[in-house]
């Protein structure tokens, strides 16, 4: 290595200690004398080579799918209930996050790709800002979910994504986990299709990773036997009376034990269906199960996550 890219290196370095106090370096000192700093070293690496997996699978699903990610064949309604009622057709803009991460939507908006505002009546300067939502979970999340919240060895244990849609989940539990058994449930065909291309394309292996075409309300043996499942924001595919039905279904059929994993906090959730009192004792919050890699995650990113233990 040359002269001055060591002094840029240093120069890197000691912008960074400038920020600390002297506690702070006393702190960076020890863990940097301590060779410890190596295996957070390779740790770190592992997270980026995995993402990198994830980053190949969204640039060829967003080959195969329109911008909006939005397949012609799914019914997607805005939700009636709950802290996504404000959002109309008119007033949100879905940017799939698996596919488009925060940096990639900062430069489409730049390029004009992507508009932010929506003009409240057709006149020129009465706009609002739009609501972006995601149907999928970033790879950031995905990350979040298998290397910090959810043990790290789930060796014999099967793994469900309820929706699948993309299959934004089970690629991320198929890379990031050890996971035995990787099932996605997902009504629409179309969806379901994507999926078997994908994993078909990056050969992953068919004995461990199953694409179910099915209304989960007739796959209680699906739920019955798995370990983990995944519940992202249900309220933009079904209506009211069949989201209520889910929850009873999954307290029903759940084993006690299995892991929960939410968007959202499931007392917001069961408070807007009105079903708080029934399940309030159903689920408990579960500690994450990966502290050491907390240093790898902005914590107020991935605030929405819930991780949950069945009673």
């Amino acid at each position: 290595m040359s002269d001055d890219n060591m002094i840029h290196i240093k120069g890197r370095f000691l912008e960074l200690f400038s920020e600390l106090d002297e506690v702070e370096i006393d702190y960076i000192d020890k863990w940097i004398s301590s060779h410890s700093y190596k295996k957070d070293l390779q740790n770190k690496s592992a997270l980026n080579s995995s993402e990198k997996c994830l980053i190949k699978i969204a640039n060829t699903i967003k080959k195969l799918v329109p911008f909006e990610a939005e397949l012609p064949s799914e019914n997607i309604v805005p939700p009636t209930i709950g802290n996504l009622a404000d959002c109309t057709k008119e007033s949100t803009c879905h940017i799939d996050e698996f596919l488009y991460d925060h940096n990639t939507v900062e430069d489409l908006t730049q390029q004009g790709k992507i508009k932010r505002h929506y003009c409240v009546d057709c006149n020129s300067r009465n706009i609002k800002e739009l609501t972006l939502i995601s149907h999928s979970l970033s790879r950031q999340t995905l990350l979040y979910i298998f290397k910090f919240l959810l043990p790290k060895d789930l060796e014999n244990k099967q793994f469900l994504d309820l929706g699948s849609r993309l299959g934004a989940v089970i690629y991320g539990a198929y890379y990031l986990s050890n996971a035995t058994n990787i099932v996605g449930v997902e009504i629409n065909k179309e969806c379901c299709d994507l999926q078997d291309t994908i994993v078909g394309q990056y050969s992953m292996d068919n004995d461990r990773i199953k694409i179910i075409n099915a209304d989960i309300l007739d796959r209680s043996d699906i739920v019955q036997n798995s370990d983990i499942i995944v519940i992202n924001c249900l309220d933009h595919f079904v209506n009211v009376d069949i989201h209520r039905e889910i929850w009873y279904f999954l307290k029903k059929h759940l084993k006690k034990g299995s892991y929960v994993i939410t968007v959202r906090s499931i007392a917001d959730t069961l408070i807007a269906l009105d079903m708080f009192e029934e399940l309030s004792n159903w689920l408990s919050i579960s500690k994450p199960n990966q502290m050491e890699n907390e240093m790898f995650f902005d914590m107020e990113d991935c605030n929405e996550i819930y991780l949950y233990t069945v009673n």
